[in-house]
């Protein structure tokens, strides 16, 4: 079901632009993103509230292996009753993030990543919260989750910092995500950027209490991976847009089939240009619906002059 559909003010611009004059300065729509979380379309808007990887991007990490707890954190353990999908990854594997008294300051540390971080690419990761009461635990005031991305062996602040708050989070799956914020453009560390190869990733949950813990299913990690802006795009079904003068009408098909962009909620679609910065045409805002590697989905747009 269709919850808003809208030409923004960048389409118009578009429309105008390509009607009236003799050499347009933008390019026509042919490209189209999807998006989860995605609010009420708004003129103003400028792209999805938060744009998915359709193509799989890189891996860093699979949720196979083990992260070493510190501090406040345990080491991890395999779970293989809630885990999450995407990225042509087949593991069924994810990571229980066991927290134990000792401090309030909960981390956990991987070091052994299926592939290194590119600075200049975008990066995500899931995070599983199973109920209210895991929830709960998160620190309510000020930074309670945060990812470092440094250089293994380097002082902690060395990093690239990703951080959010208990009121950005909430149960069930949390895709944490810098958007389109290049790794090397997020929150330095005190001490500056890191100067070698990025192949060591910490997670930090801050909680409430030190004696805030958790155990095997409250909290869950998987799937860290990366992206670049051609992951986001992705051309209309051959021979669209099709154009109907007599109806005034122009019909757009775009598909996403059963390898892309798995693993999301997709509620955000949009169509683009392909100007040196793509400007978003239009924007729709849909009931939300699991894609997976069993389902294909098929978005139809109608525009009609009136």
């Amino acid at each position: 079901m269709v919850n808003g559909s809208i030409i923004v003010n960048n389409g118009k611009k578009i429309l105008l632009n390509r009607s009236y004059k003799a050499s347009p300065d933008y390019t026509v729509p042919s490209k189209f993103s999807v998006g989860i979380t995605n609010g009420t379309p708004s003129v103003g808007d400028t792209a999805l509230d938060v744009r998915v990887p359709i193509t799989n991007g890189t891996v860093i990490d699979d949720g196979q292996d083990q992260l070493t707890g510190s501090a406040g954190g345990s080491n991890s353990t395999d779970n293989t009753s809630v885990f999450k999908t995407g990225a042509g990854e087949t593991d069924d594997t994810a990571q229980n993030l066991i927290a134990n008294n000792s401090s309030s300051t909960k981390t956990w540390t991987i070091s052994a990543l299926d592939s290194n971080f590119t600075a200049t690419q975008f990066f995500s990761y899931w995070l599983y919260i199973k109920d209210a009461t895991a929830l709960a635990k998160f620190l309510s005031a000020g930074t309670a989750l945060q990812v470092r991305i440094r250089t293994n062996g380097d002082a902690a602040n060395l990093s690239y910092l990703l951080s959010t708050t208990a009121a950005n989070l909430s149960t069930g799956w949390n895709f944490i995500t810098g958007g389109t914020t290049a790794v090397s453009s997020l929150t330095q560390g005190a001490g500056g950027p890191p100067s070698g190869v990025l192949d060591e990733f910490i997670i930090e949950i801050t909680t409430n209490n030190a004696t805030d813990t958790f155990v095997a299913g409250d909290v869950v990690y998987d799937l860290m991976r990366q992206w670049q802006v051609s992951d986001l795009i992705k051309s209309f079904v051959t021979g669209y847009p099709v154009l109907d003068e007599a109806n005034l009408e122009v019909t757009t098909w775009a598909t996403l089939v059963t390898t892309e962009a798995v693993g999301f909620p997709i509620d955000g679609f949009a169509l683009y240009n392909t100007d040196t910065t793509p400007l978003m045409h239009s924007e729709d805002t849909v009931t939300d619906l699991s894609k997976t590697v069993n389902n294909q989905f098929t978005f139809i747009v109608k525009d009609r002059v009136l």
